[in-house]
């Protein structure tokens, strides 16, 4: 019974062998049904005019929308430098906010020339180790060098700190504020300060220059904050 049956199970197999070594390939035809089927009376004639009237009406669509573009883009230009131009005007015939930007700009020019004396200051005192020097021209040299590279070295540290607050606001706004936002609101806040100077002063002794870069920090910081939270939830 056992031989049998591998008898059985050979001849299986080999019959197996031979369908496969043995068969046919047999292409069957098989038709794609498409969007608009072929028939005897139509030549996609509907199809292709529809298609037609869908490009032709889409190419309008897309000319009325590049040209109203163009004219918002234009209409906010004119916008923006109207409001520009007699915002400036009105800040140099406003005495108050003049007087406020002298005042500003006096107290940097303090400030930088204090920082400069110290610096000088400084210098001069470490220089004044050359003295142990018993040649006086050697003494001299080293003495004017101790002092270019303490006055150099310290007006390039400001220099490159001043390079990098400036690159880090300037990327600050490049990623969070360089939109149209950010000009509305940067005219409306100039627009405010210069027109309701006398006002703002009597309400509020405080500069006005100093208030605009006050106003502009605080609007950077938002917008900031709002695009960090924003991002941190996916929305953008």
């Amino acid at each position: 019974m056992i031989e049998e049956c591998r008898d059985k199970l050979r001849q299986a197999e080999q019959e197996r062998d031979y369908a496969l070594s043995h068969q046919k390939k047999v292409e069957i035809p098989v038709e794609k049904p498409v969007l608009y089927q072929k028939c005897q009376n139509c030549n996609q004639t509907a199809y292709l005019k529809a298609k037609e009237r869908y490009d032709t009406q889409r190419e309008k669509l897309a000319g009325r929308y590049k040209t109203k573009t163009v004219m918002y883009e234009a209409l906010m230009f004119l916008l923006i430098w109207y409001s520009s131009s007699t915002t400036l005007f009105q800040m140099i015939q406003s005495k108050v906010f003049i007087s406020d930007c002298r005042i500003f700009f006096d107290a940097i020019g303090t400030f930088t020339q204090t920082i400069a004396g110290w610096i000088a200051l400084i210098g001069k005192n470490v220089a004044q180790i050359s003295n142990g020097i018993s040649n006086p021209v050697i003494a001299g040299i080293i003495y004017w060098l101790i002092r270019l590279l303490i006055c150099g070295g310290c007006l390039v540290g400001v220099g490159i700190l001043l390079a990098f607050i400036g690159i880090k606001i300037a990327g600050l706004y490049k990623k969070c504020c360089l939109d149209m936002i950010t000009i509305l609101v940067t005219l409306m806040s100039f627009a405010v300060t210069i027109y309701f100077g006398h006002w703002i002063k009597a309400v509020l002794p405080v500069n006005l220059l100093l208030l605009l870069l006050f106003v502009q920090a605080i609007y950077a910081a938002i917008r900031w904050y709002v695009k960090g939270w924003r991002e941190a939830r996916g929305y953008c």
